[in-house]
């Protein structure tokens, strides 16, 4: 009853693995680990969004600078007047000339016309202003500045997510494997336990063990299977590529570079990480605040000049030209500006101290990632130890089937585990390397590159 439901499972999973649908399209591409981050970096979406922040900001400043310079402004009108006013001379208003009056009689002058066109060109020169003006052009730069601090950090995020799933791609296609050799192990132990069960040199349960050793190893390779197909896409969506791309990672050696002391990496990353630079630019745009603030107690004075022309008013020349120079000030605001000083300057504080808190921060972790790289290193070495017992394991284990003393199935389990033992070191490899970038994200290298 048993074997039957065990049997049934089996087919049941067989079934399943073939009627699954295909994941991957007819594209398969090759790539090394150098190769996906260069990919990455050149087409990941949420970089291509970084660089327009750039641009974005750069235009902003280049905006800014523009107040430097003068305005020039042209400003028209067509009035319609319904009622004009006029100028009445009555007569004799001159006096008399031979006995006439002068005027003869009563003289109307409209003042005026019913349409009327007036036209200004201005040119206005900051004065007083270029203060705000310059503080303006600065905090630009520094927001600009920042961008690309964004950008660098962005760029660093996703070269090590390219390297963890690079990584993971490649322990779960191992992992696959040993499974499959777990599998093979298993038939081969079935095959053994059910001949002993037929000869009545085993009990029954020894051929049910068997049945389940072989459904937990299709499962196990399944779920690896499963595995390999999600982190290939995530990958693909992480490169930029369409995500039925199927990706056929090179295989990698572990490397890394000799370790310097580790108060190099704190000043490495206190002096090229993008946090830092980020923060270090934020003072900046504080400052400039601080002092765009106070210059709010300064009048704002602007030289003009203008060129007028209209029709319609007839006691005034038809062009004329005006220069002169405008001031405006508020004389009394109820402390609003004095608040607005005393905000920027707290805003200050509060930029100054974040700086401090990042490179703290940064210390720190500068510090867990070169521990990480002294533990890693140590897995690995003992990692290989055990592939190399593994391997003089296998090595008797064949010696002992040709000598009849342990039967193929023993042969196939010492395999197994030797290979189990090689993805072990893969994996112990691979943290190793993927400390390695940490580091480098660390201390605002692109790792990678």
């Amino acid at each position: 009853m048993m074997r039957a439901i065990l049997t049934r499972c089996v087919a049941i999973g067989a079934l399943l693995s073939l009627l699954a649908p295909h994941q991957y399209g007819a594209d398969v591409r090759k790539l090394s680990l150098n190769e996906a981050v260069q990919l990455a970096i050149s087409q990941n979406h949420s970089l291509r969004i970084a660089r327009l922040k750039i641009v974005e900001s750069e235009q902003k400043k280049a905006g800014e600078r523009a107040s430097y310079f003068p305005q020039i402004k042209d400003a028209a009108n067509a009035d319609d007047s319904t009622g004009v006013d006029h100028l009445v001379i009555p007569a004799g208003t001159l006096g008399r000339v031979q006995g006439q009056l002068v005027p003869g009689s009563a003289v109307n002058i409209p003042q005026g016309l019913h349409h009327l066109l007036l036209n200004e060109v201005s040119i206005d020169q900051p004065l007083t202003q270029l203060i705000r003006i310059r503080e303006a052009n600065r905090i630009a730069a520094a927001q600009v500045a920042i961008s690309r601090a964004d950008l660098k950090k962005a760029e660093n995020q996703v070269a090590v997510d390219v390297h963890r799933l690079y990584f993971a791609v490649l322990t779960a296609e191992l992992q696959k494997r040993a499974a499959e050799e777990q599998i093979a192990y298993a038939r081969q132990e079935l095959k053994e336990n059910t001949e002993g069960v037929r000869n009545g040199s085993l009990l029954r349960v020894s051929g049910i063990q068997g049945d389940v050793d072989v459904l937990e190893g299709q499962q196990a390779a399944l779920t690896a299977d499963l595995q390999v197909g999600d982190l290939n896409t995530e990958l693909d969506d992480l490169l930029g590529l369409p995500l039925d791309t199927k990706l056929d990672l090179q295989p990698i050696e572990a490397a890394g570079a000799d370790r310097r002391p580790l108060e190099e990496y704190v000043q490495a990353a206190w002096a090229n990480n993008p946090e830092i630079a980020s923060a270090e630019e934020s003072i900046k745009i504080s400052r400039a605040a601080v002092a765009s603030a106070k210059s709010a107690f300064i009048p704002d004075v602007t030289a003009y000049a203008s060129d007028t022309w209209q029709n319609g008013v007839p006691f005034i020349v038809t062009n004329f030209g005006t220069v002169g120079v405008r001031l405006n000030y508020h004389v009394f605001d109820f402390g609003k500006r004095r608040s607005a000083v005393r905000e920027r300057e707290a805003q200050l504080s509060e930029a100054e101290e974040n700086l401090q808190r990042l490179k703290d921060s940064l210390s720190a972790q500068v510090d867990r990632d070169y521990n990480a790289l002294e533990r890693t290193k140590n897995l690995v070495a003992v990692a290989d130890q055990v592939v190399a017992l593994r391997r003089e394991s296998e090595r008797l284990s064949k010696n002992q089937v040709t000598e009849g003393v342990v039967t193929v199935a023993n042969t196939l389990q010492a395999a197994s585990a030797t290979y189990k033992s090689q993805v072990d070191l893969l994996q112990a490899n691979l943290n190793y390397m993927l400390a390695w970038a940490e580091l480098k994200q660390t201390i605002g290298q692109t790792p990678g590159l």
